[in-house]
């Protein structure tokens, strides 16, 4: 065989290998209510509606009066890939509406996990971890946009280790002395409290673990291993 079908053989391993590892899980459709999701830090209104919906017919509606500067919409209900379950979770993807655009100094929405530490003697709960990528609404016009924030930078609330991520800090019952039982999940604002702010989101998808160049090399040089072999 040629080298340069070793090379096709490859290619297409790499790329099937990394297609399957890049696929997307759907956690919140809002297709039957708000899916659990409510108002933490203050009194304002987290709804379902239409607006804004990009998958099926309902989406979450989250209108943060002025005043407030820091506000998250909290559900409790945890699907699989937020209880560190394999492939593991590198972020989250949204689409977010806004119908008018933000008029004050700053408008940032970003993720907060919460958990609870491992069963026994002095176990804590509401414990949470913020991480750091955002998305900011400043000088966004009317639109629906597609958001992608990395879970891949917050402070661990167990070890105070910094720059962490989801995988790093949350697991599930028995998966690691240190890690945090996934209980919560969060979208928050932080603003200024010079105006209001309304927006929509549809269609929370879990980002896996991107598989790694190593992973992809080993793949590759397996392929013309065997090429070598046959020929």
């Amino acid at each position: 065989m040629k080298k340069s079908q070793y090379l096709a053989i490859a290619v297409a391993a790499i790329a099937t290998l990394s297609n399957g590892a890049s696929a997307s899980t759907l956690m919140y459709d809002f297709e039957g209510g708000t899916d659990g999701f409510g108002p933490n830090g203050g009194f304002f209104p987290v709804v379902s509606d239409t607006i804004g919906a990009t998958s099926g017919a309902g989406s979450l509606k989250v209108e943060v009066p002025s005043g407030a500067f820091f506000v998250g919409a909290l559900t409790s209900a945890v699907p699989a890939p937020l209880r560190g379950n394999p492939p593991g979770l590198s972020g989250v993807s949204f689409d977010l509406t806004i119908v008018d655009e933000f008029q004050g100094a700053f408008a940032d929405i970003g993720i907060t996990g919460f958990g609870a530490t491992q069963p026994g003697p002095g176990q804590a709960f509401g414990l949470s971890a913020q991480f750091a990528d955002f998305f900011s609404l400043g000088g966004l016009a009317a639109g629906t946009y597609p958001v992608t924030l990395l879970l891949d930078s917050a402070t661990n609330p167990v070890t105070f280790a910094t720059g962490e991520s989801y995988d790093e800090i949350f697991g599930d019952f028995g998966t690691g002395v240190d890690d945090l039982i996934a209980t919560g999940f969060q979208i928050f604002i932080s603003k200024s409290t010079d105006e209001p702010v309304t927006f929509y989101v549809d269609n929370i998808q879990a980002l896996p673990e991107p598989m790694s160049l190593a992973t992809m090399a080993v793949a590759f040089l397996g392929c013309v291993a065997t090429g070598r072999r046959r020929s």
